[in-house]
């Protein structure tokens, strides 16, 4: 894990060493081990900040470059597959000098040009520049673990891993995205290609770009879960077995490393099994981290019982973090900072602390659960909107204009009545109609970006076998998962320097399990339940049969000791873009829904924090 970037100027105009640093700086806690930069010419620097994981020697050190200094390349990330990726060029007559994975994917590329993307097995996010053909090429992995951010402004072209390493070049000027804020109150992030910055674009998971003379001369998606085919020849038995194979798989080849990998731990399914699969085999006991409130709030029910169950069951050791509302002080004014890109979820905030000791710990590298859910469908909302669809389905129209109820619960029942979006994916910040009344320019509900998700609804229920249930994973496979989900646990836990692996989004284990016909993956919409059976070789029913109870943060009551400075900052933010009706603004306030005043406050926040830079 580490933090990269890059700068050409197109002019062929001398970069600053200060702008240099300045981006350096800014990416020094995604690699504090090491930090450097490489002027290719004049007008083209890459810059690396490394996180020594796999060959601690200094040899690793990045930026890299090809033995006759055509090729340098940056990156980050993890190619868990670089040994036998490399066993295949020896065998071609390439030589190495190091043991590490950058080497291997740079002489892959040498080798295979973009078609190495599709050996490789891992997250990551690099470029590659060519010095002879003056072509810069950039990837990101399939499935958006790794994030990687672009910018094609007046005279330069500059990336890097986050949005405050372009910003912070003193560059590229800050430009308020307005149809990006009003995608991020629909999903609590941004979909597509887009940031809150027009100046700014990310490149989306399992994508490419390939720059020449300032321009993009090739942008390509080489990976997409909607190109999954079903493959109705599997049976039980068949799907169990492959599986548990591939999971264990999937576990092994995220626990290599030449430094210790520990666990994030909720004491729940997911978590559990991963924990179970790393400590087999194991050289020493596995270590394992745990958040938890010091104060009681309705609501919000710690996992710390059912994680120092789990771990004395899987046989671990577990680290307990406690938080209080000064924890939350000590990190809500730095909060948008750390965060980087807009995400509106509040579980950063216990995902920091947990980075944070993690590090304490030793523990440069932790396995998460993170889209189990997504792909066995364990949320409950889900299996009941599943259910609720079933019984409407034979009452569904699609003569009506698309549903604007501000209630919730109307909303999703008018959209299924007349074949409109039902699912937006799995995080829901505000509905149209919410955001109609909150908006004072309601022209703006029409933008394509806002409506991205209904444009692709649309287009996938043109297939005949199109089913809502493959819909739920798919569009959360492409939007919440890569933009919200793993955007938060990157740039909070690589705050503190640790580096988050994903075992359930392997992409191999993906296209196996987006293959298994409806009836084996989801029998009656209940959660998890082939992965439930799976587990049921490694874990105790205690476990496996826990009801699910979410990674939350007490945000709301935190709110409440200190309301009027959530209030002031989105009223100051609507005073800069006057993009809320000030009434409706106020009305949100004075309810008691606090979940939208932190995704108020969270957006203002992200917004001012911009200016006064």
């Amino acid at each position: 894990m580490c933090g990269i970037a890059g700068i050409i100027s197109l002019d062929n105009s001398k970069i600053d060493s200060t702008i240099v640093d300045n981006v350096k700086r800014s990416l020094e806690h995604r690699g504090p081990d090491h930090s450097s930069s490489k002027l290719i010419n004049e007008s083209t620097c890459l810059i690396h900040t490394r996180l020594s994981i796999i060959d601690l020697n200094d040899r690793s050190n990045q930026p890299f470059e090809s033995s006759d200094q055509r090729y340098s390349i940056v990156f980050n990330g993890e190619i868990y597959n670089y040994k036998e990726i490399r066993k295949n060029l020896e065998f071609k007559g390439y030589k190495f000098k190091t043991s590490g994975d950058t080497e291997v994917l740079l002489q892959g590329f040498i080798e295979y040009g973009e078609k190495v993307l599709d050996k490789l097995r891992g997250q990551f996010a690099f470029a590659v520049y060519d010095n002879e053909a003056n072509t810069l090429f950039i990837a990101r992995d399939r499935i958006g673990i790794k994030p990687l951010y672009y910018s094609i402004y007046k005279n330069w072209i500059i990336f890097g891993s986050e949005i405050k390493a372009i910003e912070l070049s003193n560059l590229v000027e800050f430009e308020p995205d307005i149809e990006s804020y009003i995608a991020y109150l629909r999903h609590l992030c941004v979909p597509t290609d887009r940031t809150g910055n027009k100046n700014i674009k990310k490149l989306e998971p399992g994508q490419f770009i390939r720059f020449s003379n300032g321009e993009i001369i090739e942008k390509r998606t080489y990976w997409d879960p909607f190109k999954i085919s079903v493959n109705n020849n599997l049976d039980q038995e068949t799907v169990l077995t492959e599986l548990e194979r591939l999971l264990s798989e999937s576990v092994e080849y995220r626990k290599v490393s030449d430094v210790e990998v520990g666990l994030f731990l909720s004491g729940g399914l997911d978590s559990s099994l991963l924990g179970k699969l790393m400590n087999q085999n194991a050289n020493s006991t596995l270590k394992a981290f745990n958040v938890d409130y010091e104060e009681s709030f309705e609501g919000y029910t710690g996992e710390l019982e059912e994680a120092r169950f789990a771990s004395t069951e899987i046989g671990i050791n577990l680290s307990e973090e406690k938080l209080n509302f000064e924890n939350f002080k000590q990190i809500l004014d730095n909060y948008s900072f750390y965060q980087d890109d807009l995400v509106g979820d509040e579980v950063g905030i216990p995902l920091y602390f947990l980075g944070r000791a993690a590090k304490s710990s030793g523990i440069k590298v932790v396995q998460v659960g993170e889209g189990s859910d997504e792909l066995f469908y364990g949320y409950d909302h889900w299996n009941r909107l599943l259910k609720l669809s079933e019984f409407i389905k034979p009452y569904s129209s699609s003569n009506n204009k698309f549903s604007k109820f501000r209630n919730h619960r109307m909303n999703l029942l008018s959209n299924m009545i007349f074949g409109k979006t039902t699912f937006a994916g799995g995080a829901l910040g505000f509905n149209l109609g919410e955001i109609g009344s909150l908006i004072s320019d309601k022209g703006l509900l029409e933008t394509g970006l806002v409506r991205h998700v209904d444009n692709k609804w649309q287009e996938y229920f043109k297939k005949p076998d199109a089913k809502l249930s493959k819909w739920m994973t798919l569009i959360d496979l492409k939007i919440r998962l890569p933009e919200l989900l793993l955007m938060r646990m990157d740039k909070l836990v690589m705050q503190s320097g640790v580096e988050t692996r994903v075992p359930f989004l392997d992409h191999k284990f993906i296209e196996f399990i987006l293959s298994i016909p409806e009836n084996l993956l989801l029998p009656n919409y209940s959660g998890k339940p082939i992965l439930k059976q799976a587990a049921k070789n490694y874990l105790p029913s205690e476990i496996i049969h826990r009801k699910k109870q979410g990674f939350r943060a007490p945000v709301g009551e935190w709110i409440k000791k200190d309301e009027d400075i959530f209030y002031e900052s989105a009223r100051n933010f609507n005073a800069s873009t006057h993009l809320f009706d000030p009434k409706y603004l106020r009305k949100v306030f004075s309810e008691s829904d606090y979940q939208k005043k932190w995704y108020l406050s969270n957006l203002s926040n992200w917004h001012l924090s911009r200016g006064s830079r």
